[in-house]
């Protein structure tokens, strides 16, 4: 290979590069006390606590990858563990992972503040870390709808149209469903005529009966982060609203578009409801929506839908600890299964 004065300044620079960042490379002490507790605020005693920071960077293919090392420590009869380690960065990835009978929490995030008299600050701050233990999984009706493998298409524009959460598919006459459980209506208020100008429609998601309803669940992490079991256990009794309204498209010319998704964003599901001659509830079925409900809208489309979700079909309980080994849904293509609790 001919090696031009180009290449040499290249190889020069680059090893330049490496130089710097070596010499730079000084990694200074950091401690913190992780407080592991239940979702009752029950200290967890006996399991290992994982800390992992940034080690070194290793050239290889593309931007090569950065090196990480991990540091362990137990936790005491208090649910304490003393995890102390050296950081180049000040930051550091944590969790708890298989546990017998406990859900992992993952991929959670600390950073240090600054570095004063050779180590981190804050010097060993207490970090609590939520550790959910396994009580009643049980099986539901679970599903992603709206994957790339099984898109999901508004069959129709202006006009509600029924979804049935435990036959997975639009009811008659659009699919093989029997009771629509989510009605989806979506109003087009400025039609879509190239996807870089302005367009508005405006998504509305209603029930079928009185006291059908979802309830807005945020949770602070995003959706790779914390415990496997995202949310609470148990679906609310009451606090249930009858509509959700979805702005979609774009304001203005060029502008971003509205956020139509929010990475928080969970729902909690009541459907087929039926009340008693004083309004208290006689049946109902519980569900829970696995992150947000998106709509996408484009000039030949009616409207792609996605969302993940699991049923209870047992009336009145509202229990929603999933156990994705028992779907009742059966063997789902791989892309269509719910696989976490």
């Amino acid at each position: 290979m001919k090696i031009t004065h180009y290449t040499l300044i290249i190889v020069a620079a680059f090893a330049l590069e490496l130089i710097s960042h070596a010499k730079a490379a000084i990694r200074t002490p950091a401690q913190i006390t992780f407080r592991v507790i239940t979702d009752e605020g029950k200290p967890v005693a006996g399991v290992d606590v994982t800390a992992s920071t940034f080690l070194r960077w290793q050239p290889g293919e593309g931007f090569g990858r950065d090196i990480y090392e991990d540091t362990k420590a137990r936790t005491d009869k208090d649910g304490l563990a003393v995890v102390r380690f050296d950081s180049e960065r000040g930051d550091c990835g944590y969790g708890i992972y298989n546990v017998s009978g406990y859900y992992s929490t993952r991929s959670l995030q600390y950073q240090f503040s600054n570095v004063k008299n050779a180590r981190w600050e804050p010097w060993n701050p207490v970090v609590d870390l939520v550790l959910k233990p396994i009580l009643n999984p049980i099986p539901l009706y679970g599903r992603k709808v709206g994957e790339l493998t099984a898109p999901l298409t508004l069959p129709s524009l202006g006009k509600p149209c029924g979804f049935d959460l435990i036959g997975g598919d639009w009811v008659k006459p659009y699919g093989k469903g029997l009771r629509s459980d989510l009605i989806f209506t979506l109003h087009e208020i400025k039609p879509v005529k190239d996807i870089m100008q302005a367009f508005e429609y405006r998504l509305e998601i209603t029930f079928s009966n009185e006291g059908d309803g979802l309830q807005s669940v945020l949770v602070p992490l995003l959706p790779h982060e914390g415990s496997d079991l995202r949310l609470p256990r148990y679906a609310p009794a009451s606090g249930y609203e009858a509509k959700l309204v979805k702005q979609i498209g774009r304001p203005a010319d060029g502008e971003p578009m509205y956020p139509s998704t929010r990475e928080d964003q969970n729902y909690f599901v009541r459907v087929r409801t039926v009340l008693d001659e004083k309004g208290n509830i006689k049946s109902a079925l519980y569900g829970k929506i696995l992150g947000d409900i998106s709509c996408f809208v484009g000039s030949s489309s009616t409207g792609l839908l996605r969302f993940a979700y699991c049923l209870n079909p047992t009336s009145l309980d509202r229990n929603l600890e999933f156990d994705p080994k028992k779907n009742l849904f059966g063997d789902l293509n791989l892309s269509l299964r719910v696989s976490k609790p």
